[in-house]
């Protein structure tokens, strides 16, 4: 268990709306969230349709400073909770990024925001970054892919994710605490840990911020392997609250792909040589067939 330490003021890298601004359920839920939230062809999230999605090797993402283990704050927004990391700044880069991009903050959805063949897992950790380009990331949300998201799945398992108990130690501690106050952890938080091992493998597309104001100008990357999380884990978000009334979901139902593009990242593998080899193999099928043919009237 780490060191869960004393509590404090909100962090500069802090993003908290105020808890009557907009919500998950009843007349300020998603459904009338204003502007673009409303009107937008890029939303998120989506659900991944595994089947339709554009195999392509789009290059490996790297994680830099992800290894490294940081003190943070953690902080019951209203409508999740958030981990601010003090210290150097850990950069994603790769992937065929245009940028190397910053990281901002991570935060938590409980059930997951995105879902995979329309199955919703229990959790989902999104690691949000903005292009090195802009001074913030309010900056960067304005602009053309300023946002890339990592989204991290979790799925159910009898044994609790040994990864997660810092955070959900201070969780509990600030579960009443709306925005007000924080608990900072003393170098504990290692973002690495809260990735999968498999790096080499994702879905990637062009889509929005999940909350308002849903900006649509987020590059995502949902990894395509899942960590676990235990239910007795998920019922620790589950008793957050925001106001007086516990956060028992915290994810915006899905959104319409349109004519958007789904890529699955698959080392070493290239549309131009799934194509030959489909070509290859229909034509040795026609020569196949002839010889059969020919054979057939010996």
């Amino acid at each position: 268990m780490g060191q869960v330490g004393q509590v404090g003021k909100p962090h500069r890298g802090l993003q908290i709306s105020k808890a009557s601004d907009w919500g998950y359920w009843g007349y300020l839920g998603p459904k009338n969230w204003p502007g673009i939230c409303t009107t937008g062809k890029k939303q998120s999230p989506i659900d991944i349709v595994t089947e339709d999605a554009i195999r392509l090797d789009l290059g490996a993402l790297k994680f830099d400073r992800y290894d490294f283990a940081f003190s943070g704050w953690i902080t019951n927004t209203g409508h999740s909770v958030q981990i601010d990391l003090d210290g150097v700044p850990v950069h994603l880069s790769g992937g065929s990024l245009p940028s190397v991009y910053v990281l901002q903050q991570m935060h938590f959805h409980w059930s997951a925001e995105h879902t995979v063949d329309g199955f919703r897992h229990p959790l989902e950790l999104h690691f949000v970054h903005y292009d090195n380009q802009y001074a913030n990331f309010s900056v960067a949300a304005e602009h053309e892919n300023g946002v890339v998201v990592i989204a991290v799945l979790f799925e159910l398992s009898n044994e609790e994710n040994p990864d997660l108990s810092v955070i959900l130690k201070a969780t509990n501690m600030v579960s009443h605490w709306v925005g007000k106050t924080m608990i900072s952890i003393k170098k504990e938080l290692i973002p690495y840990l809260l990735l999968p091992k498999d790096h080499t493998t994702y879905y990637r597309y062009q889509g929005s911020l999940t909350t308002p104001g849903c900006q649509e100008s987020v590059i995502w990357f949902v990894m395509t392997e899942r960590l676990t999380v235990s239910e007795s884990q998920v019922k620790v978000f589950k008793r957050v609250m925001s106001g007086e009334y516990a956060l028992n979901s915290t994810y915006r139902p899905v959104q319409d792909l349109g004519d958007r593009k789904v890529y699955h990242r698959l080392e070493g593998y290239s549309g131009t040589s799934s194509f030959t080899s489909s070509v290859v193999s229909s034509i040795l099928s026609v020569i196949l067939v002839r010889l059969l043919q020919s054979s057939e009237n010996f």
